[in-house]
Formats: structure tokens, sequence, C-alpha cells
């Protein structure tokens, strides 16, 4: 089987539809939906003539366009995001549970998706602002159950190939303590872990947010690697691990001249898209690009302000870890990041 390389589209970003390379991916991923009262409806269209009926609608004939060119390819609904709430109230009984399964479904075959991917952040952790309760960690399975068990009997009805299941999952322990990630592994076709954000948008000191090991300067800290570890420690196949890139990169300004490990300005937090960074950041002479040959990833600072990025170097790295580590593949977050298509070039690459 072809290794997984999936794209995430934020569709509320400009974006030139005809322009993806689709021939180059197997899975993209249309986000967001979201959950309201336990349905799945349209993300709003961010322009109030246009309804959200017809917003979904046209997007969805957008992508399906894309078939033509790529016939191969599967096109899934997400469903949450960061900050979205309404998955703990849909997954707290079985009648929300088979409610919330019954509108995915609907959703799904209303715009000819071929599965959906969720994308609760996170089951059991408030940390993103939405509702959590310690039942979330059964409950998600139990959700992910009914959804299958309709997702199949709906794909056999009409003798289609089988719908698709699958999530996106923090890449760390406090992920794993929300959820029971075997049992929802069972009822996945694969996981997308996303491993990016290790230094957030709350960092107080300049750290790498998408390393693929451990750096000299954080031994403790977060990884790509480590996480895939902790997956397989906990029951997960390797074969099921879709393994995350960012086509984006993170900031922290008041960093000294020590740069990697500093301490930084508290809440100057940013973010730069690839694209920004390859065509405005670099080009302007101002930053250094650093290489961390123990953390595998690059990183730029100007004396002040450092960057932790992705570049086709780090990318490709990452597919070969993959590939060596028998993983399902790659998926970026997202694809309006970089339209030159440099790391996209890079990670199919990769993973041949």
């Amino acid at each position: 089987m072809a290794s997984i390389v999936l794209a995430y589209l934020a569709t509320w970003q400009p974006f030139d539809v005809d322009r993806i390379p689709v021939e180059k991916l197997t899975h993209l991923c249309y986000a967001f939906a979201k959950v309201v009262d336990g349905d799945v409806i349209p993300q709003d269209s961010g322009d109030p003539r246009v309804s959200k009926e017809a917003y979904c609608q046209h997007l969805s004939e957008q992508l399906r366009h894309l078939k033509q060119r790529n016939p191969d390819l599967k096109l899934l609904i997400s469903v949450g995001g960061w900050s979205a709430d309404g998955f703990s109230d849909a997954a707290l009984t079985s009648e929300t549970r088979d409610k919330f399964a019954r509108s995915t479904l609907e959703f799904i075959q209303k715009y000819q998706f071929d599965g959906v991917d969720l994308d609760w952040e996170y089951p059991s952790n408030d940390m993103a602002g939405i509702k959590a309760r310690v039942e979330d960690k059964e409950n998600f399975t139990l959700l992910l159950t009914a959804l299958r068990q309709q997702l199949t009997a709906a794909a056999t009805a009409v003798k289609r190939t089988p719908y698709l299941l699958t999530i996106a999952a923090g890449a760390g322990q406090y992920y794993l303590d929300g959820v029971e990630i075997k049992a929802v592994a069972e009822q996945c076709d694969f996981i997308n872990l996303m491993t990016y954000d290790f230094y957030n948008g709350w960092a107080t000191c300049a750290g790498h947010h998408a390393n693929l090991y451990r750096a000299s300067h954080d031994p403790e800290g977060d990884s790509a690697d480590h996480a895939v570890q902790l997956y397989l420690a906990n029951g997960v196949r390797a074969d099921q691990l879709v393994l995350g890139c960012p086509f984006y990169g993170r900031s922290l300004r008041g960093v000294g001249a020590a740069g990697l490990g500093a301490a930084g300005t508290a809440k100057s937090n940013g973010t730069y898209s690839y694209q920004t960074i390859v065509d405005e950041l670099l080009p302007s002479g101002r930053y250094t690009r650093h290489w961390d040959a123990e953390a595998q990833v690059p990183w730029l600072f100007d004396g002040d302000e450092f960057i932790s990025y992705e570049d086709p170097e780090s990318i490709a790295l990452k597919g070969q870890y993959a590939k060596q580590h028998g993983l399902a593949g790659l998926m970026f977050w997202e694809y309006t990041e970089d339209p030159s298509n440099a790391l996209l070039d890079a990670l199919s690459l990769s993973v041949q």
C-alpha cells in the first residue's frame, strides 16, 4: 500500500482549488465542520450574504472536481478543531452518540465525502476552553464505535468502498491520559498525530515546535519520535500512525543572544506561514538559519526573535523516519500556508 500523504485544507483561507497538487496526495481533509446540539453542520462562510449551506455545497463541489485529476484521492470532512465545542455533550449518552453518528453520515452522504476525521481537542481535557468531563474517556470510544457501526452499515447497503474514520490526536501523555487509545485505534482507519506545537502560543522560552527528536536544551521535552513511542507503548500499531508536519512556524520575541533554549518575552508569541518565511523573512537578511542536528529541525534568529519552523530538509527526514518505523505516512497542517508546494514536494518524495 502506498504511504499516506494527507493534507488539511483550511477552507476559510484564500485558495485556488485548481492549483492543489492532488496528484501528490492520497487524502485531503476539508477543515472544518462543527458540532452544534449534537449535529454536524457546515462552518460559517465569513460572508453574511452566503448561507452555510451554499458555502459548503460550493466548496465540496470544487473539491470533488479534484477527483477528476486523482480518482484515488479520498476526501474527508474534518469535524472540530482547536476550541471547537460540542463533542462532550454529543458523546454523553447512547442517544446523543447515535444522533451524532446519524448526522455525520448524513453530512458525508450529502456532500459526497469519503469519510470523516474527528478533531476533538481534547477528550477529558478543557485546555482549549471547551466542555470536558471525566466520562469523555470512555465516551469517546463509544462515540467512535457508534460512528463506525453506522458508516459500515451505510457503505455495505450501497455496496461502496468503506467510509473512512480517522482522528486528529494530541502528541503527548496529556492526550493519552484522556482517552482509551488502544480501543480508540481499533475503531479508526488511522490516526493523524499532531506532532507539532510542542512549543506553542503559551511558550515563554525558545524551543522547537515540531522537532523529530528531543533537543539537548530540553532532554525531557516533546518530540515526534517520543510521541510515536508513546503510542506504540500504549498498544497502537505503527501502521496506524500518520506523522504530522506543520507548514507554519512559531515565534517568540525578547530572546537573548543564547537563542535556542533562552527565555523570551511572555505573550510575544507569533506564527508565520512557510510562504512568509521564504518570501519575506529569509530575503530580508535579518535572520540567520540554524540547524539542530540532534532535534533534526531548523530555526531562525535575528538576535531578538526566535522562529521554529519546518523546511524541506526537516520534512524529508520525517518521511525517512516514517518509512524506517513502518508508519502509515505523513500529514500536514495546512495547504494554504505553502502554495509554492516546496514542503509538499519534499514530503511526497520522502515517503515514496
